[in-house]
């Protein structure tokens, strides 16, 4: 008797997981670092402060805390960056899908023929980083499957992922009519 599969722990490879034997995969991104870095930014700055604050005290009981403040802070960001770098964004033949998760990991997916609109916004922390949201609405209004924030190099993802709507759903015939 054959067990689980093993499971892929190298986030570039988990795609292989989730698309079918004969599905191209065109675009594979994880969410940008340097959003998630501005994103932590303010949270270091917190852990640090509270840190010297500690320090400042000098006790080796408020050391101590002060420490122990900066492991946990390193700790949560460590896990934080797994997530980010375990949440893939993937452009196929099929479909567009996003899977997230360490250790539990979840995938949706929507089938090119049922992308309904699509969508890109940046917000002014977003443009500086140059990242974006960019948002898929489909025929399935249940789908729980709608954002996919701060994508890396959103420009390139964007046009491959009009690119395969078009492709796969064909241009609106364009009807001129001469009065």
């Amino acid at each position: 008797m054959s067990g689980p599969t093993p499971r892929r722990w190298n986030p570039e490879e988990i795609v292989k997981d989730y698309v079918l034997r004969d599905e191209v995969v065109k675009l594979n991104v994880s969410r940008s670092f340097k959003s998630w870095l501005a994103d932590q930014t303010i949270w270091l700055l917190i852990a640090v402060t509270v840190f010297l604050v500690f320090a400042t005290v000098g006790s080796d009981v408020s050391i101590g805390l002060g420490l122990l403040v900066l492991v946990g802070a390193g700790g949560f960001l460590t896990w934080d960056w797994l997530r980010k770098r375990f949440t893939r964004y993937v452009i196929t033949d099929m479909r567009v899908l996003r899977i997230t998760g360490v250790l539990n990991r979840q995938m949706e997916f929507i089938p090119w023929g049922k992308i309904t609109d699509v969508s890109r916004s940046e917000s002014f922390m977003q443009w500086i980083l140059g990242t974006a949201t960019i948002r898929i609405e489909s025929a399935n209004e249940h789908s729980a499957f709608r954002a996919m924030t701060d994508v890396q190099d959103p420009a390139v993802f964007y046009r491959v992922l009009v690119q395969m709507v078009d492709l796969k759903q064909g241009r609106v015939e364009h009807h001129h009519h001469v009065r």
